[in-house]
């Protein structure tokens, strides 16, 4: 059987109306099919224009194989929905497509505060697809969600999952963090599930909050906006900046799981990705905490010099591929202290072992009362990367096809770093070329343009 959706780096995640109500009714049969115990599952959503049918499509379907279903009142980040499956040790649902524009949609499957297993996966994705070829009459049942919040046998009502995120956070931070009376906040907010609570947690903790990007209408999520146009965000951070003491800007994306941070120093405006975030908040649990800090994870698209300059600090780098999962995964299974990805992913536990845009921030401004992150920035040892995207129709084929090429480049160029990776999203490789000497970058472009195989 030829497998037509399948689970990516974070969920199935395809455009609309490729993916649309019915198949995310089907994906709620699948899950029904592969879980045996009948217990409570949350449901969230994001701003796109479609996400909250999805929810209502995949919550009837559960409600109809017996499920207890607790769909969020107001749409909600992925981390937050994380936090409401760990505090109810549960599973749940999230309808986001992320980062990606309003016309992408996606379904990701959480237990317990972390994405499902691949072995879940799997069994989700044999089944989804079986179904393809015998839909269910009883999908229209649905529909009568939209007109009622709870229904006779009292399995579906609609929650305040917000609130619940919203006082555990406050009350989880307060043992770092007593005030942020000293900033002002610049959020970038991508026009996503943080739109309307954001502010809130970090006006409760005593900033002057300043919103950009925060009037979701279906339709403009992640457009021109958030972590992703961070150039954009700048722009808008100089204006703005002028105006207030100690500014500093927070840039989220759709679903509110990546942060990538904007300051000032003497008039220069320097960005903070998720790796240097990381960084930060590290040699401030070490050093000003005393923490235990002894290892982090970093995806291979991290550079070398961040990499250096947490071995300086004697904390060792685990590589793992991209997507948050993989980090979770070494925190888990191997003891890491925490992860990050260039992108803003970053995992800080106890609190929660998936990323979170807020929770990082918290422990970033934290941090930054104590430390002043200019030398740091500083003494990074500047690495030039290249990223390149390669279309293609068969990313295995592709990657076997021209890996006798990439280990030539790896044995004629020791001094530069090569890594290819499919994307999980996308019908793209993407081929990574890292090196102190942007000559060599640029050599190295030259002969995969001219040599790889599509």
């Amino acid at each position: 059987m030829k497998l037509i959706y399948t689970f990516g780096t974070d969920g199935i995640r395809e455009k609309h109306p490729f993916l649309n109500e019915i198949i995310a009714y089907l994906v709620g049969k699948s899950f029904c099919k592969a879980i045996n115990k009948k217990n409570k599952v949350v449901i969230g959503y994001d701003t796109r224009f479609n996400s909250y049918s999805m929810a209502l499509a995949i919550a009837s379907a559960l409600v109809s194989e017996g499920f207890k279903v607790e769909l969020s009142r107001d749409y909600i980040s992925t981390p937050a929905l994380a936090f409401i499956t760990k505090y109810y040790n549960c599973y749940g649902f999230q309808i986001t497509a992320s980062h990606n524009p309003y016309n992408y949609n996606g379904i990701k499957i959480l237990f317990k505060g972390l994405k499902i297993d691949e072995k879940l996966e799997k069994e989700i994705e044999l089944t989804l697809n079986s179904y393809l070829d015998s839909i269910h009459e009883d999908f229209s049942n649905y529909l009568n969600l939209f007109q009622k919040p709870t229904n006779s046998n009292n399995n579906f009502k609609i929650s305040d999952l917000l609130k619940i995120y919203i006082d555990k956070i406050l009350v989880y931070i307060k043992n770092y963090l007593d005030n942020l009376k000293k900033y002002t906040i610049i959020l970038d907010l991508s026009n996503g599930a943080l739109s309307k609570y954001a502010p809130v947690i970090y006006r409760k903790l005593g900033a002057k909050v300043i919103t950009l990007n925060n009037k979701p209408d279906g339709f403009n999520i992640n457009q021109n906006c958030g972590s992703t146009n961070i150039e954009s965000f700048k722009k808008q951070f100089i204006k703005l900046s002028k105006n207030y003491n100690n500014p500093i800007g927070l840039s989220f994306d759709g679903d509110g799981d990546r942060v990538i941070a904007i300051y000032k120093h003497n008039g220069q405006i320097i960005t903070l990705d998720g790796d240097t975030i990381l960084l930060i908040i590290s040699k401030y649990l070490k050093n000003e905490l005393k923490m235990s800090i002894k290892s982090v994870a970093l995806t291979h698209m991290s550079s070398l010099g961040i990499e250096k300059a947490f071995q300086e600090e004697g904390i060792k780098v685990i590589r793992t591929d991209v997507g948050d999962k993989y980090l979770t995964k070494q925190i888990l299974e191997n003891g890491v202290d925490m992860g990050a990805e260039q992108s803003g992913h970053i995992i800080i536990p106890p609190f929660l072992y998936t990323g979170d845009g807020i929770l990082s921030s918290l422990f970033l401004l934290t941090s930054l009362k104590k430390i002043d992150p200019y030398p740091i920035i500083q003494n990074l040892q500047k690495y030039q990367q290249k990223l390149i995207n390669i279309p293609v129709t068969d990313k295995k084929k592709f990657i076997n096809q021209n890996n006798d090429l990439f280990r030539k480049i790896s044995q004629n160029f020791p001094d530069v770093r090569i890594f290819v990776r499919p994307s999980g999203t996308e019908e793209v490789v993407r081929i990574l070329i890292e090196s102190q000497d942007q000559q060599k970058i640029i050599q190295v472009q030259n002969i995969i343009n001219q040599e790889v195989r599509t």
